[in-house]
């Protein structure tokens, strides 16, 4: 671990445990897109998913639910949030990494056919790296699909700059359209480009 990266979980770890209780019920009103992505995801098929950054699990519990035969895991930096999305997905599989630097096919015995980053990749320090690790560690004909803040160039100007304000305060930097574009990106955007959803195949 690189001590850039040490300092990035010290900072994940602190912010977390604080936001932990009312991470779910907070979030609701601002990552939008989230069912949004999952239902994308479950309009086609496939029988394993790993999530980075899965958060408190409420991703994959509303996965494995709908499609209870699948195999999931999980792959996050945050100690605070492993314990629990551990806890409350003890059917998922979980690894304690960062995602630029993460063994995916380690996490479920074989590489996922699908991986996707909910909110995550706009956190992530080395993110051309990270993205990179996902495509060449989807399996064959996978996917990897991102739901994330984009560049909500749709908003009114005041509104728009104090939100960027707001989420640099906690380490997001929102996701650069051209950026996807430049890395093949299948791109949809929400209301007022608030969230894109990206999609990668392999």
């Amino acid at each position: 671990m690189t001590p850039e990266q040490s300092e990035h979980r010290v900072f994940l770890n602190r912010y977390y445990r604080a936001a932990r209780p009312i991470y779910d019920v907070t979030r609701k009103y601002y990552l939008f897109g989230r069912d949004r992505a999952l239902n994308v995801l479950l309009a086609a098929p496939w029988s394993s998913l790993i999530e980075v950054g899965p958060g408190t699990g409420r991703n994959l519990e509303i996965l494995q639910r709908r499609r209870a035969w699948a195999l999931y895991g999980g792959v996050e930096a945050a100690d605070a949030m492993l314990e629990r999305a551990a806890e409350r997905c003890p059917w998922a599989h979980f690894q304690r990494a960062f995602a630029e630097d993460a063994d995916y096919a380690a996490v479920l015995g074989a590489p996922p056919q699908r991986i996707l980053f909910s909110y995550c990749l706009s956190m992530v320090q080395r993110r051309d790296e990270a993205l990179q690790q996902a495509l060449a560690s989807v399996a064959s004909g996978g996917e990897v699909h991102v739901v994330d803040f984009a560049d909500l160039a749709g908003l009114p100007g005041p509104l728009a700059a104090g939100l960027r304000a707001w989420l640099k305060m906690y380490r997001v930097q929102p996701l650069d359209p051209g950026w996807l574009a430049a890395h093949g990106a299948e791109m949809v955007f929400g209301p007022g480009r608030y969230y894109v959803l990206a999609r990668w195949r392999r």
